[in-house]
């Protein structure tokens, strides 16, 4: 495009160039001058000097700091309680400690809307359909580490009312 524009306006001004009147080329060189050799300065003006020892040096590039961005990070943040919709249909809400057990028609532990480690008390009472897996997330931990404090097994039955180290 830059091209043809160029040449377009090369040849349009070629063009206006030939066709012009005889009488204003004439007129154009019938223009008098003084002196064909004249110049702006006189020899005499001009300054000779040998060039600056500075500017035969070579010239340090410093080289183009390009910025370092890093990725973005996921702003992190406590979770805060989830409420409990009344669209959560045959759903129950238990208190443990300080913390909303959510559990639905079956009596299984909603997670998505219970706060991790939201349980910080020492020990921890075993509840009605309580698992070693919801008691690890509850205070934040593992099952296997629930277990290992109490020596049991990862697989253990628990009881309603039994009471385990959590911490």
């Amino acid at each position: 495009m830059k091209k043809s524009l160029f040449v377009l306006s090369l040849v349009s001004f070629a063009l206006v160039g030939c066709s012009t009147n005889s009488s204003e080329s004439s007129a154009a060189s019938s223009v008098e001058t003084t002196d064909a050799n004249a110049t702006w300065q006189s020899a005499d003006s001009i300054q000779t000097a040998p060039m600056p020892d500075s500017m035969n040096q070579p010239i340090a590039v410093q080289p183009a700091v390009q910025p370092v961005y890093s990725a973005p990070q996921p702003i992190s943040a406590a979770p805060a309680p989830m409420p409990v919709s009344s669209s959560n249909y045959g759903s129950q809400v238990e208190s443990v400690g300080n913390c909303q057990v959510v559990r639905d028609g079956n009596n299984a532990p909603i997670y998505s809307q219970i706060t991790k480690g939201c349980y910080t008390d020492s020990s921890y009472t075993v509840g009605k359909s309580d698992t070693l897996y919801l008691i690890g997330y509850l205070t934040g931990t593992s099952a296997s580490h629930i277990a290992n404090l109490n020596g049991l097994s990862a697989n253990s039955a628990l009881k309603v009312g039994q009471v385990l180290r959590v911490r």
